[in-house]
């Protein structure tokens, strides 16, 4: 359901969204095309989850990581924070505010 909701939005706003399949090697991906954003799902596996953004933080130029999940699963949250995720949101968060969210991400806004 957000699959589908945040490749929507994200078209409807002209950007392009790579979604990464679970054999995609992620810092290969970076490599490969240097995104401006990366959007990640905090209900992946944890192993899944922190190979994203150790490679965004990896890349030549950092990548901004907003990474989204239950509203009930603090500790995900602030492992999330904790590895380095810009910014962390509950899902009802996502589906309700995606494009001021990726705004604030691409430093088109500065206030949350």
């Amino acid at each position: 359901m957000f699959r589908s909701k945040v490749e929507a939005t994200l078209r409807h706003m002209r950007l392009a969204p790579l979604i990464l399949r679970p054999s995609d090697d992620p810092a290969a991906v970076l490599a490969a095309g240097q995104p401006f954003l990366i959007i990640v799902d905090l209900s992946l596996a944890v192993e899944r989850w922190r190979a994203i953004v150790a490679a965004a933080h990896g890349a030549s130029s950092p990548v901004p990581v907003l990474a989204f999940g239950p509203h009930v699963d603090h500790d995900t949250h602030a492992a999330a924070r904790a590895a380095g995720c810009d910014l962390v949101v509950a899902n009802s968060r996502l589906a309700r505010e995606l494009p001021q969210l990726v705004e604030r991400l691409l430093g088109r806004v500065t206030s949350d």
